[in-house]
C-alpha cells in the first residue's frame, strides 16, 4: 500500500519549519501502514496508528531491534552496536543485559535522586532568574539531566561539563548521520568509558559501569566494547529525553496560560502533568524495527527484511485512543502514551526521567513568578528527535 502524495517523512525541513502533525494525521486517516520510497533514502514502512504501532513495538519475534532502531538513508550499512547493545538487541540477549542494570533504574532507585535533582534545579534557576533573556535549552534543560545523574552513568563530577559537550555533539548524529563531529564525539565518549571500566574493576561503585563489570565477572557474556556502547547510549539518551520534555513542555505551557495556571495552583496533579507533557512533546519521533519474516500488519503484507518505522508522535495523537489529542490537558486520564516506547524495550530510564521532570517543574513553579518568551524557538531539523535547539526565555522572580 503506497502512501498518499505528501511531504517526505525524512525531509528535515518538515520538522524544523513544517507541520509534521498534519502529515501524520492524514496518514492515520488514509493509510495507517504506508510504504515510503523517498529520494536519497532506502524505502521503509511507516506505521502511524496506535494499535498497529504498539503491535510492532511489542512483538519482537516478528519485528527485530537488532538491525537498528532509527531510520537511516542507507539501511544496509552496518549499525554500530547492532545485536550487542541493550537497545539494539532482542530477547534473550536484551533481557540479560537489561537485568544486569535494572536495579539501578527502579522507581525506588529513581526516587533517591530527588535531592540531587532539587539541588541542581535550584542552582540552574538561580543562574537565570532576573538575569535577563537566556536560551533555556542550552543554559538550563541541556545541562540539567547529566548534572543530576552523572554519578549513575559513571561520570566524575569534574568531567560532567566535558561529557555534556560530547553528548550534545553526538546527538548531531541524528541530524547528520555521517557527521564527522558527531562521530568524533561518540569516540570521545567511548574512550572515556574505556578508562572508567578499568577503574571500576578495581573500585566498583553504585553505577551502571560497575553493574556491568560485576555481572561480567559473574559470567555475563558481555565484552568491554559492548559495555562501552551501552554506556554511550545511556549517556546520550539520558540527557535528551529530559531536555526535550522540559523545553517543549515549557513552550506548550506558555501557549496555554490556563494549563500553566492550573499547574501553578496545584489544581492538576503533578504526576498527570508529567505524563501529559511527555505525551505532548514525544521526545523521539519514531522507532524502527525490521521484519523477521513475511508478516501481516493489519491488512498490509510486510516482507522479511523490510524496515518498519513506528511514529510515536503520531501514535500519541491518535484520535481513536486520545480524547482531543491536539489539546494539552494536564489532567488527562487515562494517558496511555508511548513516548517511552513499548514492549520489552520500554525505556529503562523512564522512572528517573519522571523524577527529574517533576522536580524541575516543582522548583520552577515555586521560584519563578513569570516566564516570558523573548524570541522565536528553533526546532531541530531531525526526523528522529522532536527537539528544540533553542528557546529564548526570561525568568522573573516573585
Amino acid at each position: 500500500m503506497g502512501a498518499p502524495a505528501i511531504t517526505r517523512l525524512t525531509d528535515p525541513h518538515l520538522y524544523s519549519h513544517g507541520d509534521p502533525h498534519a502529515v501524520w494525521a492524514r496518514l492515520r486517516r488514509e493509510c495507517p501502514v504506508s510504504w515510503h520510497d523517498e529520494p536519497d533514502h532506502d524505502p521503509f514502512w511507516a506505521v502511524t496508528t496506535y494499535d498497529e504501532g504498539l503491535e510492532v513495538l511489542s512483538d519482537w519475534k516478528r519485528f527485530s531491534s537488532a538491525s537498528g532502531t532509527f531510520l537511516r538513508p542507507n539501511l544496509s550499512d552496518p549499525y554500530p552496536g547492532a545485536g550487542v547493545m541493550m537497545t539494539l538487541s532482542d530477547p534473550p540477549r536484551h533481557d540479560v543485559l537489561r537485568k544486569a542494570a535494572a536495579a539501578l533504574f527502579t522507581p525506588k532507585a529513581a526516587a533517591g535522586f530527588r535531592a540531587r535533582a532539587t539541588e541542581v534545579s535550584r542552582s540552574l534557576l538561580r543562574g537565570v532568574i532576573d538575569a535577563g533573556p537566556h536560551d533555556f535549552v542550552n543554559d538550563v534543560s541541556a545541562p540539567y539531566p547529566l548534572q543530576v545523574i552523572a554519578g549513575l552513568l559513571g561520570v566524575a563530577g569534574e568531567d560532567v561539563e566535558r561529557m555534556a559537550g560530547y553528548a550534545e555533539a553526538a546527538v548531531g548524529n541524528i541530524v547528520d548521520l555521517d557527521g564527522t563531529a558527531a562521530q568524533q564525539a561518540h569516540l570521545e565518549v567511548l574512550a572515556y568509558y574505556a578508562e572508567v571500566i578499568e577503574e571500576r574493576r578495581v573500585r566498583p561503585t553504585n553505577d551502571v559501569v560497575s553493574a556491568f563489570v560485576l555481572a561480567q565477572a559473574d559470567g555475563l557474556d558481555i565484552t568491554d566494547d559492548e559495555i562501552i556502547l551501552t554506556c554511550d547510549n545511556l549517556a546520550v539518551a539520558a540527557g535528551e529525553t529530559t531536555r526535550q520534555v522540559l523545553a517543549g513542555g515549557l513552550l506548550a505551557l506558555l501557549a496555554d496560560p490556563a494549563e500553566l495556571a492550573a499547574l501553578r495552583s496545584g489544581a492538576v496533579p503533578l504526576r498527570s502533568a508529567i505524563e501529559e507533557l511527555v505525551r505532548w512533546t514525544t521526545p523521539v519521533n519514531h522507532l524502527m524495527r525490521t521484519a523477521v519474516a513475511d508478516t501481516l500488519l493489519g491488512d498490509v503484507e510486510i516482507k522479511a527484511g523490510q524496515a518498519v518505522s513506528v511514529w510515536l508522535s503520531s501514535l500519541n495523537r491518535d484520535e481513536n485512543v486520545f480524547d482531543r489529542p491536539m489539546e494539552l490537558q494536564l489532567n488527562r486520564n487515562p494517558n496511555r502514551h508511548v513516548s517511552f516506547g513499548g514492549g520489552r524495550h520500554f525505556c529503562i530510564g523512564a522512572p528517573l526521567a519522571r523524577v527529574m521532570i517533576g522536580v524541575f517543574l516543582e522548583e520552577t513553579m515555586h521560584s519563578v513568578a513569570r516566564i516570558e518568551q523573548v524570541g522565536e524557538p528553533r526546532r531541530a531539523p531531525s526526523y528522529v528527535t522532536n527537539s528544540l535547539e533553542s528557546l529564548p526565555l526570561a525568568f522573573h522572580s516573585r
